[in-house]
Formats: C-alpha cells, structure tokens, sequence
C-alpha cells in the first residue's frame, strides 16, 4: 500500500509511504521510501516497519515517530512521543528528541520550526483503567476508540529549544490544517464541550506573533479544504441547506468575514471509487500560488482537476482508474493511484502524458488471476445506470455459474472498473460477480446522489434491475444460485433485500444497519448523519424511521444470511447486526454471526491481516455452502 508523497525541501525527492501486511506480528509495517526525480530511482529509507508519521527536515534529511526500546514504548503508552531522524541515503535512525504529547501529524514550518497535531485528553488526569466516563456527544468514535472531551490540537514544536507550544483552545478539535507561505496557518475546527454539532469554523494562526483569528464563524457551513490564492483566502465548503450533510461542496472565498461564492460548483471533491486495497491516504487536495489541484469522482473513475483564483475549473488528468494521494513540484503532478486493473503505484502526469514511476506490485499481479471488468449500460425508469460484470475465471459459455450482487457502501460511494480484492476472490472461485452504482451513488452529482428519506426504494430497485439487466444478458449466470452481499450502507442493503425479496439464496451482511431508530443514539455519526439521512427522527417521526428499517421486515425473510461485525464498529455499531441475526434465527431462517475483537468499521480494510483472511473465509464458505 503506498500513500502520502511528500517533496524534499530542495526539490529533488519524494518520500512515501509503503505499507505491508504482516502475519507475524497480526499488523502492518510501515516504511519510509525515496524517488529521485533526477536519477528516476526508487530507494528504500527504512526497515523498522514504524514509520507511520513523519515529515521532511529544512535539512532535507526526514524525521518520524517511533519507540524502539522496551522503555521508550513504556513512556509513549503514557502519551509522550519520540522522533527519530534519518538520512534520505539510509544508515541507522537516531532518536533526537521526546514530546510530552501524543503526536499524530508532522509538518515542517517555512521557520525550521514543526507544526504538529497531537491529540489531548482534557481528562486525562481523572480518567480510570477499569471505567469509563460519558458527558458529550460523541463519546466515541470509529477507528478512535473512546474520544470523551479528546481533542485535536496544534502545537509549534521548535526541535533546538525543545519548546512545545499548543495553539489552539483545550476543548477545540481541529479536523484539518495548511501551512500557508512563511507565517500561517489555516486550519477547521469545530469548538464544543457537550454535543458536536456537524458546522466547522475556519480559522488563521499567525505564527510570528500567535495571533488566532476567526475567519468563518462555526454557524452553517462545513469546510474541506482552505488556502490561499492570488492573496485571498478560498475553500471547498458546503451550506448542508438542498442536499443534507452529504451535499457536495462548492467553492468559496472570505475576506473581513464576508463569505462570497466563487464557483457554484456539483460534482464530488474527493475519491469514493471503492477499494478494499488501501491502507492509508494522504493529501486529496494541494496548491501553488496560482490553482488548487484536487481529485473529483466523475461516474466510475476519479480525475484531477484546477480551480484558479476567478474560479474557472479544468479538468487536468481524466483517465480510467482511481487517483488516491497527491504532491506538486514545478509543473509536475505526482500521486498515488491505481491503473488497469492493478494495485496503487506512484505516478507522474507533467500536462502532457503520465509516467509510472514505482512498481512495488507487479511481481505479485503477475502471479495472480485477474478477471476484467465488463461494462454496460441500461435503463430503469428512463435513468440510464452503469452494470458491471466480473465473469469466473476460466469462463465456459456453455455452464452455468452462481453469481452475487454486492452493493457498495456509502450510499455515496462510487463502483467502477478499477482492482476491487473481494471481488476478484469469488470471480477467481467461480462465481460471476455484479454491481452497479445506484441512485444515492456519488461521481454524478448532488441530485443523483440524493436519497435522504428514501433509503430501502429507488435504491433498492435500481439494484434489483440490475440483477434482471444481468440475467438477460448473461444466460450462464443460474438465477437459482444467486447471493447478495455489501458493508455498511451496503450491508443496510443486504438487511433490506432479504425482507423485500426470496430471490436470493444467500447472503453476507456486513457492518450493517437494520433498526434506524436504534442506530441514531448509539454510533458516532447516528444522532446527526442519520436522522439527516432518514429525514426523520425517534420522537416526531418513528414510523418513518422504522417504515425504513430492515428489521420491520424480517419476518419475511428466507435467505440463509451471514453477518460480520466488529465490536468496536462505533460507525455501524453492533447492535444492529445482533438485532437482525436474533430476529432471523428467531423466525427459523438460517443464519451465522462472526464478530470480530479489536476490529472497526475497516475491517474489510485495514483490520487485522488475520482477521481479512478470516472474514474472506467466512464468506467464501457460506457462498460455498448455499450456492455451489
């Protein structure tokens, strides 16, 4: 898994990231490596398998956090951090300093000085091993753990002197930052002490004199992305107002506190092309003096696109695939991503064509099968969808196959022929392998993408369609033999499905929703993402709520259905997946729950190497059992 490019001070290196599984220890090791923009090498930096968070020094030489001995481990367990530095041509790493803070981000500061994240516990000196105290919402969150009055800050950390100085207030949680020319700093936030709300602020840190200054008040807007162009500050934000907390964002400037739009902009400002092979991200939107160069999802693929400081946008790099990081030096653009069916490599695009720069994953793509993706496009209600088809490997026209309808997670997620792991799995087992991307889908804008109190209909029959589209066209696939799986929205999904339909003879449901009334004042996002979706709540509007629960409609269920879940899935908590396997086995249909220790909502992810293989497991037998 390669992530988070950054350049070198002086401009002639980039370092990354590359992550790998590791079965020994049950994780991933994590080490830094170089491409040498003049020598066109790539070189290995370290070995350790520690170095998750890390920066470049003002010496070009690179540093990170790490605990290497027993008693460096000891003390980081009680929340002091310890970087190492290494040179860019390898050798030993040294480490140079302690933290007394939890250090989750590293930036070098045009003033040699570093910007850090680090995250603080304002009730750190009261809380206890064995309890835990609850007073604000949320009081935990996906792949966090308990967050109970944590917060992210800024710290100014000078590496001579040794000073740490934090900069932003006890009870603020910054959710993004820039450094900005030689003096400052922008940065989101969100300021709460009981229950966060879902607006962010924007704010500029002035790192000379410490001079914090609001620039967009945290009232009616979430912020993506901020900086700096032609002098005034611009950024991707969104009123919520027509499409609800998922609207795409438009581009914005502010000057004196005046928020002006820029560009009435409506597509997606990120990728959501799904992928079950990434481990880590990095920087989806970067900019020089002149344009914000940023990745946008466009139907089945992501794109890099400019908006410039008039608010014109251009389409840069429009190529089948998906594009997951980004970094800029000169007039070159270099990202991560993933092309023809492979896994993520580091590219190159100068404005004319792309260069593959790294080729960590060719040696075990070339010893696997991999099935190609077939794409077609039909119609349902004068919508005109995509399908795609994966068929088995080593296809015979003349047999017929089982086949499963997975259904992406999100709902603003987006499908499309790019290298999807679980799917080529059962492709390369045997089974014709079917999607689309429904109504709710992101890549086609806010109104194609709206389905806030319609979950469980139009969604539903778009994938029903599909199913059809795919049996019409593909007579080898035995509709006798047919599954149905999908995570999170996919798995609410697969809940809905086996209640609103018998033609399935298996299912898999993962980190699922079944009871929206349940799920709102049990997870993280419920008590505001989830009644916005629903447009509903448990006290004006429960039979709204339930009316779209998929709970309400077991007692009509048949299909054998299996669930995964994990327990600290705080996104999709386990509650709901409990609800409806009781309710399945409480009606007679047969049914299989395995819950996962220690695992989130990525899971399918980045949980545990053990525990992927696990869960694939689980999956391919219960395909096995009820299909084959």
């Amino acid at each position: 898994f390669l992530s988070n490019p950054h350049f070198s001070p002086d401009g002639t290196k980039i370092a990354f990231t590359v992550s790998v599984p590791d079965r020994e220890t049950n994780g991933y090791l994590s080490d830094l490596y170089l491409y040498d923009l003049g020598k066109k090498t790539v070189s290995r930096v370290t070995c350790s398998g520690d170095a998750k968070t890390w920066s470049w020094t003002a010496e070009n030489t690179l540093i990170f956090t790490a605990a290497r001995t027993a008693a460096l481990k000891k003390e980081k367990e009680n929340g002091t951090s310890f970087l190492y530095e290494i040179s860019p041509s390898g050798g030993e790493a040294q480490c140079i300093t302690s933290i007394p803070a939890t250090v989750t981000g590293i930036r070098l500061l045009p003033d040699g000085r570093y910007l850090l994240t680090i995250r603080h516990d304002n009730y750190r000196d009261t809380r206890k091993k064995s309890y835990e105290v609850f007073d604000e919402l949320p009081f935990w969150a996906n792949g966090q753990g308990i967050v109970n009055k944590k917060r992210t800050r800024l710290a100014v950390y000078d590496l001579e002197s040794g000073s740490c100085e934090i900069v932003t207030p006890d009870y603020e949680n910054v959710e993004a930052s820039w450094v900005e020319g030689d003096d400052t700093i922008l940065y989101v936030s969100s300021l709460y002490t009981d229950k966060k709300d879902v607006y962010q602020g924007l704010k500029q840190y002035t790192v000379s004199t410490g001079e914090l200054e609001t620039l967009v008040e945290q009232k009616n807007m979430s912020i993506d992305y901020a900086c700096i162009l032609k002098g005034k500050v611009t950024f991707f934000g969104s009123y919520m107002k027509e499409y609800g907390f998922n609207e795409n964002d438009k581009l914005y400037t502010v000057e004196d506190g005046k928020v002006e739009l820029l560009s009435d902009y409506d597509d997606s400002i990120r990728n959501t092309i799904c992928c079950d092979c990434k481990f880590a991200d990095g920087a989806s939107a970067i900019h020089d003096e002149d344009k914000i160069y940023f990745i946008a999802t466009l139907r089945k693929q992501s794109v890099i696109r400019t908006f410039d400081a008039e608010g014109n946008m251009e389409t840069i790099l429009d190529r089948q695939g998906s594009v997951h990081t980004l970094a800029k030096s000169g007039n070159t653009v270099y990202f991560t991503g993933m092309r023809d069916m492979g896994l993520t490599e580091c590219y190159a695009f100068d404005g004319n064509g792309e260069t593959k720069l790294t080729s960590f994953n060719d040696a075990v793509m070339a010893e696997r099968s991999v099935c190609p993706v077939e794409e077609f496009t039909f119609t349902y209600k004068d919508l005109e969808l995509d399908g795609y088809v994966i068929k088995p490997v080593n296809f015979d026209p003349d047999k017929t196959y089982p086949g499963i309808l997975t259904i992406h997670g999100g709902p603003r997620a987006t499908f499309g022929p790019t290298f999807f792991h679980e799917s080529e799995v059962f492709a390369n087992a045997g089974y014709f392998v079917f999607f689309t991307n429904p109504l709710g889908s992101d890549g086609r804008g806010n109104e194609f993408a709206d389905i806030t109190g319609k979950h469980g209909g139009i969604d539903f029959e778009c994938c029903m369609a599909l199913t059809d589209e795919v049996l019409k066209r593909y007579p080898q696939v035995d509709e006798k033999h047919l599954g149905v799986m999908g995570g999170s929205y996919g798995g609410f999904m697969t809940n809905w499905v086996i209640g609103n339909t018998t033609r399935f003879a298996a299912a898999c449901s993962q980190r699922s929703i079944s009871n929206w009334v349940s799920k709102c004042m049990t997870t993280d996002i419920g008590y505001y993402f989830n009644m916005d979706q629903i447009k509903a709540d448990p006290w004006n509007s429960p039979e709204k709520m339930w009316q779209h629960s998929p709970l309400k409609y077991v007692n009509m269920a048949k299909t054998p259905t299996l669930f995964i879940q994990s327990d600290e899935d705080y996104r999709c908590w386990m509650g709901d997946a409990i609800q409806m396997f009781s309710a399945l086995k409480y009606f007679g249909v047969e049914a299989r729950m395995c819950l996962f220790h220690g695992e989130n909502h990525e899971l399918s992810r980045s949980g545990k190497p053990k525990h992927r293989i696990r869960r694939m497991t689980e999956m391919m037998e219960w395909f096995e059992k009820y299909l084959k």
